[in-house]
């Protein structure tokens, strides 16, 4: 729907913070083909009131609507669609805009984007990265404009957008809810002001978005002269290359970004600190380096100064050196696994080979035979490998030194499997908590750092590496490997019907998993080996206590 005009938006030279999200929108002003920007972060920390900003720096007789785009909209709305009134009672052909032209030369904005359905999102980004589309309906053929500035935002816990399609936004940001109590002290009192005069508020600002205005338009004029030296381009993809992202996109985003940049800034020549400028914007989303967890040094030593005992004693874990797996794991049977594609039953081996129906070729032999026979086609030859590891790295773990074992065991499923197109994530339990401390990383080094700093202690919470695990499974292109590594001492609050049913409700994109039951003892409960039986996975012990005693594998 389109913003009402007479609506008073906070003024956007207001909003206090988010700095980095202002920067990301400009430059989608100054250059819509940019491609639009996704904003990833907490609920409540005004993403919704800096988009609609947006148009204050739009001076008042240009028409820049404000188009929000509903998450239950249909195909017909988006695009358009022919006006079957006039058709029946005029006689004539008239096709209604869709919401896409409606936003053209402003701005379209999706909240929770994430939950919008897949197909809808491609026809989205297609429009906004061509700014233009075709209407092909009941014979009528008709060509619109959608140079519009698209904003999604999405909060990480209700679900992941698909990496393909993330990877189309050209510029991402994440938000973070601000710690400083002065920055929340200014927030508040500014939002007061506006909620208790709006007229008044807006003029006080009125000549700063003005300016902010003036320097877009300028921006815009000066784009196309903004000089691109043959060795910035190279810059470009050194850096696209160093972060490992897949295509070409980040390369062309890095240029595009920077030069909007630059002319925003009106300079004429781009730099190599303009593009180090931008370059998160580009890479965080597409980046397989990225470590969700990643911080500075700094913050990491202050962290583990806090974390250190007062007497200065370490724990038992920390003295420990990295051991190899006394066993050897065997390669899991061939076995297939029903998953759900887009909304369609696919069947998936171990081997990462797909197959799904094929509708059209089942519809067509069902007409000409009059007889229903399936016939299935083949997705991919070959689906890229992720690799999850949940570690219990609780208090019970460090008993014995089992956590060692367990670190020397992701190490050697990983190490053989780097020379495959594979990917690594990694789930730590402690604490009654989960954390992700790795995800998607092919880098071996990455994979050892991430271990020798697994955090240790407390009770060991299941069902939260469950819910850990669905937001990293979610990419159906990809053959999910999971293994749980635990020794099966679980909270008391959780029975183990409770951990079947989570892991029932979580982990539907996982395709394999295997539990690596790390328990000792001459009396073992064996709920790790219980656990696998029920949800049907492969069951391996990590430690063989006695050199006479076989590795048990089951299948359940």
């Amino acid at each position: 729907m389109i913003q009402d005009k007479k609506q008073i938006n906070f003024p956007f030279s207001a909003i206090v913070g988010q700095d980095d999200f202002k920067l990301a929108l400009i430059l989608n002003l100054v250059d819509p083909r940019i491609g639009g920007v996704l904003a990833i972060g907490d609920k409540g920390t005004g993403k919704t009131t800096l988009i609609r900003s947006v148009t204050s720096l739009m001076s008042d007789h240009q028409n820049y609507p404000f188009v929000n785009l509903p998450i239950g909209v249909s195909e017909d709305r988006l695009i358009g669609n022919v006006s079957l009134e006039q058709l029946i009672n005029e006689k004539k052909e008239v096709v209604n805009l869709g919401l896409m032209a409606q936003a053209h030369q402003g701005i379209l904005y999706v909240d929770e984007v994430n939950l919008l359905q897949d197909y809808l999102t491609d026809i989205l980004l297609d429009a906004a990265a061509s700014g233009s589309y075709y209407v092909e309906r009941e014979g009528i053929s008709q060509h619109f404009n959608s140079q519009f500035c698209l904003v999604g935002s999405m909060n990480p816990e209700e679900g992941n957008l698909r990496p393909q399609l993330r990877d189309r936004f050209g510029l991402s940001v994440n938000i973070v809810t601000p710690v400083d109590p002065v920055i929340r002290q200014k927030i508040i009192k500014q939002r007061f002001k506006f909620d208790d005069n709006p007229a008044d508020f807006v003029a006080n600002y009125k000549s700063k978005d003005e300016s902010i205005a003036k320097q877009i338009d300028a921006a815009k004029n000066n784009l196309k002269s903004i000089k691109i030296d043959d060795s910035i381009i190279e810059y470009c993809s050194k850096l696209a290359i160093q972060h490992q992202v897949e295509g070409l996109r980040a390369d062309i985003l890095l240029l595009k970004t920077a030069r909007a940049y630059i002319a925003y800034q009106d300079k004429s020549e781009i730099t190599k600190e303009a593009v180090d400028k931008i370059a998160d914007f580009v890479l965080n989303h597409r980046s397989l380096q990225h470590n969700p967890n990643q911080r500075n040094p700094s913050q990491n030593q202050k962290e583990q100064s806090k974390e250190s005992p007062a007497d200065g004693t370490t724990s038992k874990e920390e003295k420990i050196n990295m051991l190899p797996p006394q066993n050897e794991f065997n390669k899991p049977k061939e076995v297939t696994a029903n998953t759900t594609d887009n909304g369609v039953n696919s069947i998936k081996n171990n081997k990462g080979n797909v197959t799904s129906p094929d509708i059209k070729n089942t519809v067509s032999q069902y007409v000409a035979t009059d007889k229903f026979e399936l016939k299935t086609k083949r997705k991919n030859n070959l689906l890229k490998q992720h690799h999850i590891f949940l570690i219990d790295s609780s208090g019970s773990m460090l008993k014995d030194e089992i956590i060692a074992y367990a670190k020397g065991t992701v190490h050697k499923i990983a190490e053989q499997s780097k020379k495959q197109n594979t990917q690594f994530s990694m789930v730590s339990l402690f604490d009654g908590e989960a954390q992700q401390i790795l995800r998607q990383t092919k880098i071996l080094k990455e994979i050892e750092e991430a271990l020798a700093e697994l955090k240790t202690g407390g009770k060991t919470n299941l069902i939260a590496g469950f819910k850990e695990v669905k937001s990293i499974a979610s990419d159906t292109d990809i053959c999910n490997n999971l293994h749980i590594i635990t020794d099966g001492k679980l909270n008391t609050e959780h029975t183990l019907e409770d951990i079947v049913l989570a892991f029932q409700t979580y982990c539907k994109g996982i395709h394999i998993t295997q539990i690596i039951d790390a328990e000792k003892g001459m009396v073992k409960i064996g709920v790790a080996q219980e656990f696998a039986n029920r949800i049907q996975a492969t069951y391996e012990i990590l430690i063989r206590e006695k050199v006479s005693e076989i590795p048990t594998h089951t299948k359940g």
